[in-house]
């Protein structure tokens, strides 16, 4: 349901990817690991058209993408950058309604859904964005990802700066999310750990092309490959 067919893409004139190509099916995880600076990163803005294609081209849905961010979000393509980028002089409650209502969607169902699905912003619902810690400004980075209603989610680095306890949450609700509303995820992480706890099948890559695909148990039992792909 989402694909990326060869791209190719950098910055100016400097080429940071190259070929790469990846799948995630319906109501799939998938992580796409790597050690800093292998093109992660690069690769989920090529996806969300953050930057422009050199070649190659991205599917959502069966549909070719459009070369705006906007439309892709509209097609159902969610996602949470590295960094978060949180409205910071909003509230909690404004961060999430603005998201849905900017995706035609109802701001007090998605608002209410949110505290539902993460407890710990409830208590922040009033206060401004810029005020919370790293850990909860993710966490709402990723609530208001969801209140677009993606089909799939593209998360970069979602555990960077991220205390344990909230990691670990962070990975219950993208597990239940998953399940319960079918919605595909995408992970770029160096964490794999985390990535391994809720994604069957992983992309590898290094020097900005995909290395290797992979099953979580192969990956799991391959010491040798963890220390020379990942550093871990």
């Amino acid at each position: 349901m989402f694909k990326i067919k060869n791209a190719t893409g950098g910055y100016g004139k400097t080429t940071i990817i190259r070929d790469v190509s990846l799948e995630v099916k319906q109501g799939e995880i998938v992580a796409l690991l790597g050690r800093n600076g292998v093109g992660k990163s690069t690769v989920m803005r090529y996806a969300t058209s953050l930057i422009p294609a050199m070649s190659g081209s991205v599917e959502i849905d069966g549909r070719p993408a459009p070369n705006s961010p906007a439309k892709r979000a509209k097609l159902g393509l969610g996602y949470v950058p590295q960094g978060r980028f949180v409205f910071p002089r909003m509230t909690v409650t404004e961060n999430i309604a603005v998201a849905a209502a900017t995706n035609g969607h109802d701001a007090k169902r998605a608002v209410a859904e949110a505290m539902e699905d993460f407890p710990l912003l409830h208590p922040k619902a009033g206060d401004l964005a810029g005020g919370l810690s790293g850990g909860q400004q993710q966490v709402l980075a990723l609530a208001r990802a969801l209140a677009t209603v993606p089909k799939i989610l593209l998360l970069d680095e979602p555990t960077e700066g991220v205390q344990p306890s909230i990691i670990d949450e962070m990975a219950g609700i993208l597990k239940r999310i998953n399940q319960e509303r079918g919605i595909a995820i995408l992970v770029a992480e160096q964490n794999l750990d985390f990535c391994l706890s809720i994604s069957e099948r992983a992309y590898v890559m290094e020097k900005g092309e995909v290395r290797m695909e992979t099953d979580r148990d192969s990956l799991l039992a391959d010491k040798d490959l963890q220390q020379e792909l990942l550093g871990v």
